[in-house]
């Protein structure tokens, strides 16, 4: 530590945000030595508290010596250049704000890890790393050669080996020079992607004259003939021959190719392409604009020129893409960045893809699926300039330079809100103010628009463009609803399946269509019981029951992933056999596959996507043909778009709506919609199939009806009457502790403290539908607050205090809060 009398020697100061849910920011003082070289949004090596030093971002440098304590001194600066931007800092200071937490915990958010050093922060080796490599200093070579006999090491490790007290910067070079790992990258792997891939078996790729003997191996096989004459067709004007697109031309799927890789005509394989370039680096015309979509440019440039934000809303299949593609070429073409939003990265392959054959290596992508050296890479070439970048919530902290166009694709989707941890933000409406306060467009899409964004349309706050029509010549599908009581009543009912639904299966796949069953719930059965005591099996953690899992042979939690073992009998009673209750994804596959043992039947939901590649290899599949049932949780409703889906199954739309949730109608509607999307894309012309046991219910109609605005109508209205967004604000209050007493105590004084001031806006503390989650206890209030600013500022206010309060109270320090503005 430097003596008293040097300290009081500074002149300059910084404020420095620390990777820590602390409040505010802490001032250090800068070394004559590093004043120079201490700027805004660079990283700086820095002490806080006992020993423990950390990689904080500078957010401002100043004059103004700390009143009350002598500030300690930055300890080293770890960038040479800003790796945070003036406006990333402002937009970090106004969600702390809005969003009630804590700078330290947006820094967490927005940086990739490595940006995040910590003194327990572990290092290991780069396996690829070359011992021989020319350029490395001594003590780079040290460090390398002892984490070759450990598995990881600390900083403080590697201080303690060099004997010196700052090594930051050196970690820093150690990094980029690819010498070692950050240890935390090492839980997600880097995975290549890959391409399956076709091309001829020898002799006949090296030798074409030998052909003929091909075609008289398939002579007999109609399909495989048709395949091999589609391959030396695509031959002509592709070097490589993507799996895919011979199963489109050819109409055949992988058992035809399969068949032909046993006779030695072809050969399947694997192409690993580049994350960051997607193999194939040739660009492509995008279709020509219908009439309808150039009227849609026209009235969105309109808006553009008014300063206001746009909600296109354009039926699914009506080409919302092809309008973002102009967009996007027209912003390319000034020079200026873009930035694309998807709810969910691993979804949208089929768009990434899409969006690469027509802009190339200008599309980056950023979400939480990528390693940390892409993620760095993505960061470095935003700031750099990269055109164009498509990502989920995190890719709005990535530092733009001339962000002009934010695109927000399915923006009614929840998964735009982050639930856990801190900050609970929701990234269209961050995308809406960083549009704002950068002077960028911004466009919001959707087939079915959340009710606030249509309200604001309503309100002239954004501009509404509509596509009512598909595009090219493709209908709307068919729709129907079909009660099941009655089917029940007539014994028609075989399962979970009506008469017709199992009628429409049956059609499709005669005529060799695919189809899609949507039930939003995963696992077996949801509830295992004892009919004769009525004992269900729970969570030793939560307070929910258990999911039978078939394929596993297990009970599962959905909340913490506790598992265990089916119980042979009822440990209340002990009566066998058990009943398996109400039923999930894994039991409509199981099903199936009796009613239809001919077809190839597959799963999309957690459970079969959690493989960094799983998602893209399924989609696959179905776009070759591979598969001819989907059967899936809402995944399926996101991102899809095949030719040949020709069915389209809710099995039991009721499920929705039974959520003690004020959005559950608004969310039926959106989900029932956009999985009908699904159905005939093309030219020939779909059905969907809903099923219910109580088809009266008013979202249903409209939904059948495609009616937006009635439903629109209708919701909004009983939003007004009983006080709701967006004719209100919520901030929700999520008390957690171990010991429910002490939660209790807290729960009371908490309301104490907020009771005169906030009581005519809180709903509360009340138990919530789910009491208990990993063990700790929760309680929740409800704040339903008029919709201003200034009340919602003041409250947040009022609300922190609280908090503290209650915290510093004997015995109740223990006691967490979440604080959840604009819940989801």
């Amino acid at each position: 530590m430097p003596s008293f009398h040097a300290v009081l020697s500074h002149t300059s100061f910084a404020d420095v945000i620390l990777p820590l849910a602390i409040p505010g920011t802490y001032t250090y003082a800068v070394p004559d030595e590093l004043v120079s070289e201490v700027t805004m949004g660079k990283r700086v090596e820095v002490q806080f508290g006992r020993g423990k030093l950390y990689s904080g971002v500078v957010r401002d440098v100043h004059r103004n010596r700390p009143e009350g304590y002598e500030p300690r001194e930055i300890l080293s600066v770890i960038d040479a250049e800003p790796v945070v931007l003036p406006w990333q800092l402002q937009l970090w200071e106004w969600m702390a704000e809005y969003y009630a937490c804590t700078l330290g915990e947006l820094m967490l958010a927005a940086l990739p890890a490595r940006f995040k050093l910590t003194g327990e922060t572990r290092i290991t080796i780069n396996p690829d790393f070359q011992e021989d490599h020319e350029g490395f200093r001594e003590k780079e070579y040290l460090v390398a050669e002892a984490l070759q006999h450990h598995a990881y090491m600390t900083l403080k490790d590697i201080k303690k080996l060099l004997g010196q007290k700052t090594v930051y910067p050196l970690i820093q070079k150690m990094l980029d020079q690819r010498m070692i790992h950050v240890y935390e990258e090492l839980k997600d792997r880097y995975v290549p992607k890959k391409v399956g891939c076709v091309r001829l078996s020898e002799p006949y790729r090296s030798d074409p004259d030998q052909l003929e003997s091909a075609f008289a191996l398939v002579e007999k096989a109609p399909r495989q003939l048709e395949a091999l004459l589609a391959f030396i067709q695509i031959g002509r004007s592709q070097a490589v021959i993507k799996r895919q697109d011979l199963v489109r031309m050819a109409g055949a799927d992988s058992t035809v190719l399969r068949a032909m890789e046993k006779k030695g005509i072809v050969e399947l394989y694997e192409l690993e392409v580049s994350r960051l370039s997607e193999g194939d680096q040739s660009v492509a015309e995008a279709p020509p604009l219908s009439d309808q979509q150039k009227q849609a440019l026209v009235e969105v440039h309109h808006a553009f020129q008014a300063g206001k934000p746009v909600l296109l809303h354009g039926v699914t299949g009506s080409g919302k893409t092809r309008v973002y593609m102009e967009l996007i070429r027209e912003a390319l073409n000034r020079d200026e960045q873009v930035l694309y939003m998807v709810p969910e990265i691993a979804l949208t392959a089929q768009l990434v893809n899409r969006l690469r054959e027509v802009f190339g290596d200008a599309v980056g992508v950023y979400h939480s699926r990528i390693n940390d050296n892409e993620r760095i890479e993505l960061w470095n070439a935003a700031l750099n300039g990269k055109p164009m970048v498509m990502g989920a919530r995190s890719s709005l902290f990535l530092p733009f330079r001339r962000l002009k166009l934010i695109i927000i694709d399915e923006e009614h989707d929840a998964s735009y809100k982050q639930q856990d941890p801190a900050p609970r933000y929701n990234a269209r409406d961050v995308g809406v103010y960083l549009a704002n306060r950068l002077r960028a467009n911004v466009v919001l899409g959707t087939a079915t628009p959340s009710l606030e964004s249509y309200f604001n349309c309503t309100k002239a706050r954004y501009h509404l463009v509509e596509m009512t029509e598909r595009y090219g010549q493709a209908t709307l599908p068919d729709m129907q609803l079909v009660d099941m009581r009655e089917e029940l009543k007539k014994r028609t009912m075989q399962s979970h399946f009506t008469s017709v639904l199992l009628t429409a299966i049956e059609t499709a796949l005669e005529a060799r269509k695919q189809i899609i069953l949507f039930q939003n719930r995963r696992g077996f059965s949801p509830a295992i019981q004892c009919q004769t005591c009525g004992w269900q099996m729970e969570c030793v953690n939560c307070d929910v029951t258990l999911t039978y899992h078939k394929y596993s042979r297990n009970m599962r939690c959905h909340y913490c992933a506790y598992s265990t073992g089916v119980p042979e009998a009822c440990p209340a009673c002990g009566v066998t056999p058990l009943t398996l209750r109400g039923f999930g994804t894994e039991k409509i596959e199981d099903e199936l596959a009796i009613f239809f043992p001919k077809a190839t039947i597959a799963r999309m939901d957690l459970d079969t996507v959690r493989g960094k590649n799983a998602y893209a290899t399924l989609i696959q599949r179905f776009a070759e043909g591979s598969i001819d049932i989907l059967v899936g949780t809402q995944m399926v409703t996101k991102g899809l778009d095949f030719d040949n889906v020709s069915v389209v199954g809710v099995l039991s739309a009721d499920h929705l709506l039974q959520f003690p949730d004020f959005r559950a109608t608004e969310r039926t509607f959106q989900l029932i919609t956009q999985v009908a999307g699904r159905a005939g894309r093309k030219k020939d012309k779909g059905t969907v199939i809903i099923q219910a046991f109580n088809p009266t219910q008013p979202v249903l109609a409209e939904v059948l009806a495609g009616n937006y605005k009635a439903f629109f109508q209708r919701e909004i209205a009983e939003r007004q009457e009983f006080h709701y967004p967006p004719f209100c604000r919520l901030i929700t209050l999520t008390l957690k502790h171990k010991n429910p007493n002490i939660l209790d105590d807290g729960a009371k004084l908490l309301f104490h403290y907020i009771q005169e001031s906030l009581g005519q806006y809180l709903l509360g503390p009340s138990v919530p539908p789910v009491p208990r989650v990993r063990n700790q206890y929760l309680m929740q209030m409800l704040f339903k607050l008029p919709n201003t600013l200034s009340v919602l500022k003041a409250t947040k206010t009022q609300l922190r205090d609280a908090i503290r309060q209650m915290q510093s109270a004997k015995g109740l320090s223990g006691v967490r809060v979440n604080v959840d503005v604009d819940p989801s």
